[in-house]
């Protein structure tokens, strides 16, 4: 799952998708509104969601948001992600659930409540169902584009001129 076009902003609800940068800012799709809209770089904190990782009590130290949401979706029918009016040992026990190895000492309660906001927030606009639609796009791309290119200009010994 790649995430790396959908950003979060502090101070604007949801998951933003990056639709074009310019020199001074991002042109972004605003899912929470339904338009698109110009983003000053300077004067917003704009996290692309492709760089964000939970912290895990293994030797790799973290996980990408991405496996951990693909883990959500994945038992999101026996596991259903808690209502955001929960209280902290809820989260903590879902989040024990659905990440058993995250470190318990760096991920705070407000950090699996973004997490559990951002992933209900792309569920119901849609965002997880472009993002595989993309993917299973970009699957059958290459596999055009591994075949060799045979140019009609490709020197061999009997064409090649010599004087």
């Amino acid at each position: 799952m790649n995430l790396d076009k959908f950003l979060v902003i502090a101070g604007m609800p949801g998951v933003h998708k990056l639709l074009t940068t310019r020199s001074n800012g991002l042109l972004i799709e605003d899912r929470k509104e339904g338009r698109t809209r110009f983003v000053a770089t300077r004067q917003n904190q704009i996290t692309p969601l492709g760089t964000v990782a939970i912290y895990v009590d293994t030797d790799e130290g973290t996980v990408p948001l991405a496996d951990v949401f693909q883990k959500m979706l994945d038992v999101q029918e026996t596991i259903p992600p808690v209502p955001a009016e929960s209280n902290s040992a809820t989260f903590r026990a879902y989040f024990d659930q659905i990440l058993p190895e995250h470190d318990r000492d760096r991920v705070h309660i407000n950090d699996i409540k973004k997490c559990i906001k951002w992933f209900n927030f792309m569920q119901e606009t849609g965002i997880f169902e472009e993002v595989i639609r993309e993917a299973a796009a970009e699957s059958e791309t290459p596999q055009a584009a591994e075949a060799p290119a045979v140019s009609a200009e490709t020197e061999t010994p009997e064409n090649t001129a010599t004087t």
